[in-house]
């Protein structure tokens, strides 16, 4: 994980999953750090689940995700480069679940001006509005009292489509 800020906020944080909502997030993300002049923190959580079973297969499962974190950082950091927006990387390891990954590093950075995350991501969409991991950030910011607001971003796609792929 890269240098976390102290004192006046310095950036946004966006949560990216490699989910088209976590992506419509990403880009609001983009244009409010490109309006504030603020540096944008990228962060995607690997969620250490120990399957249990084999050694090796947890082994693959933990490779398999942190080449999707690769991936998801290399098109957050084509985005950023081509809006002219500062991106720094975060590699969020939690053996929890993502939102309490997500709580943690705002608490620690107490840098960052908003956290923009999308209303549901790759989990199962059981839920009309928020999913589980977007709900347990908003509980736990406030019951932490963490100084960051949030913005959610609502999904408008439901499945990705072409024009989005190639942007």
């Amino acid at each position: 994980m890269e240098t976390l800020y102290k004192g006046k906020a310095t950036a946004i944080a966006v949560a990216v999953d490699g989910s088209e909502p976590s992506w419509e997030a990403f880009g609001r993300a983009i244009n409010m750090a490109k309006l504030l002049g603020l540096e944008l923190d990228v962060l995607f959580v690997i969620q250490l689940k120990k399957m249990g079973y084999f050694a090796f297969i947890d082994r693959h499962l933990q490779e398999d995700k942190e080449a999707m974190a690769q991936a998801v950082f290399t098109e957050a950091a084509r985005r950023a480069e081509k809006a002219g927006v500062t991106l720094h990387k975060h590699l969020l390891e939690s053996e929890a679940d993502p939102g309490t990954a997500i709580v943690d590093f705002l608490d620690k950075a107490r840098g960052v001006k908003f956290l923009v995350i999308g209303s549901y991501g790759r989990g199962f969409r059981s839920r009309t509005i928020l999913g589980s991991t977007t709900e347990k950030v908003i509980q736990e910011i406030a019951r932490r009292v963490i100084p960051v607001p949030v913005l959610v971003v609502p999904a408008v796609r439901s499945e990705p489509s072409a024009a989005a792929a190639a942007s």
